[in-house]
């Protein structure tokens, strides 16, 4: 809507806020607080009670002269730029005032009172933001028709002491998410202060690679460490010296989105680990791989037969019968080796007839190998039987 009158121009300032920026509405209340002292170098408030204090010395005086000067070519460019600072103040307090679905100014209070960070934030981001949009809010209320030129001045730039640490920040996020600088202050200029750390931490969070890794419903957690690691980097900005320059500043302003960057390198290791019981189970599958399964893999050599200097085929085998026929082949392919008389005794030990003089041993003339001359058999009885002997009876 073009305006004409101071009286419009007033009335439809937190309308045209919303229609440049997009935001869902103004908590603006329509009224207005007590005026700003003329000896402040304040030029305006947006207030708790969602009513906004303007100073008459820089606003209401300024655009009131501003109309009756109206259509006036070739003005005094210092009155231009005067012109030009009232209604950046005037954009500047209506952007406070933006807030998104569900969200009220008000309800960013206990925020700004107690957490460092988001003062300098909230005023850093509205402030720049003001900046950026303060053509196009000329425009849609047609001011540039009643002070011809004012488009070609520019007006001064406040609150130094936190736009160079949220520009930093901004640069920061560009490289991180891809998201342009100008683009993401102006998402940050639509939700109330204690919201606009949260925008920051989602936008870094979406260009990660944790949507993949975490589940839908961890997002408003890991989103909630991300912009707190943010706000407390950016709480350094307020307890900087007044002397800091702006280049020290910035640093602070790129520090603190770096802090939600580590947040998000933080999150990713922890959600890209296994669990305890996946990792067992992991482990497990790790020895299977390892070892064949029975009949899948490649088997053992069958054992060799025995050669002459092995002993015979254990007991526990199944068969002896099995192993005969390759014993008697290996004791002959041997025999093939040794002189013609004793070539034929081996093969006349393996493959004939039974000695005709074997018979079998009497219990008493069993014993015990190794032990010499034939023994008594009440040497195998068992120990209870037997007589401790010298050694036993130490």
């Amino acid at each position: 809507m073009k305006v004409a009158t101071f009286r419009e121009l007033m009335r439809e300032q937190a309308n045209a806020a919303v229609r440049i920026s997009g935001a869902h509405h103004s908590s603006w209340s329509g009224r207005y607080g007590t005026p700003i002292g003329r000896e402040s170098k304040l030029g305006g408030t947006a207030n708790w009670d969602h009513s906004i204090s303007y100073n008459p010395r820089h606003v209401d005086e300024r655009l009131q002269e501003m109309f009756r000067n109206a259509r006036v070519h070739l003005q005094n460019k210092a009155d231009l730029r005067g012109y030009r600072d009232a209604l950046r103040v005037v954009l500047h307090e209506n952007v406070h005032l933006l807030s998104s679905v569900g969200r009220e100014y008000a309800q960013s209070y206990r925020a700004m009172a107690t957490q460092l960070g988001v003062r300098p934030f909230e005023e850093g981001v509205t402030e720049l933001y003001s900046h950026l949009k303060l053509d196009e809010y000329i425009d849609e209320l047609g001011i540039d028709q009643i002070a011809p030129g004012i488009k070609d001045v520019k007006s001064a730039q406040v609150y130094e002491q936190f736009t160079p640490a949220v520009e930093g920040f901004a640069d920061i996020m560009e490289r991180k998410t891809g998201v342009q600088r100008d683009e993401l202050i102006g998402r940050l200029a639509v939700v109330p202060a204690d919201q606009k750390f949260k925008v920051a931490a989602e936008a870094m969070y979406d260009a990660s690679r944790l949507p993949e890794l975490m589940p839908p419903d961890q997002r408003d957690q890991a989103v909630a460490r991300i912009a707190t690691a943010m706000n407390a980097g950016f709480a350094k900005v307020a307890k900087l010296p007044e002397s800091a320059d702006a280049e020290t500043r910035r640093v602070v302003g790129m520090q603190a989105a770096a802090e939600g960057s580590k947040m998000v390198s933080r999150l990713k290791k922890q959600w890209q680990m296994p669990a305890p019981n996946q990792q067992v189970q992991r482990g497990a599958e790790q020895r299977r791989t390892s070892q064949p399964e029975r009949g899948d893999g490649p088997q053992p050599p069958a054992p060799a037969a025995p050669t002459p200097a092995s002993p015979a085929v254990p007991a526990n085998q199944p068969s002896q019968a099995a192993s005969a026929a390759p014993s008697a082949q290996s004791a002959a392919s041997a025999a093939a080796a040794l002189p013609p008389d004793i070539a034929a005794a081996a093969r006349a030990g393996v493959s004939g007839p039974p000695l005709a003089s074997a018979s079998r041993l009497r219990v008493d003339q069993q014993g015990a190998r190794g032990t010499g001359v034939g023994s008594p058999a009440a040497q195998r009885q068992g120990p209870g039987a037997q007589r401790p002997g010298p050694e036993t009876q130490r």
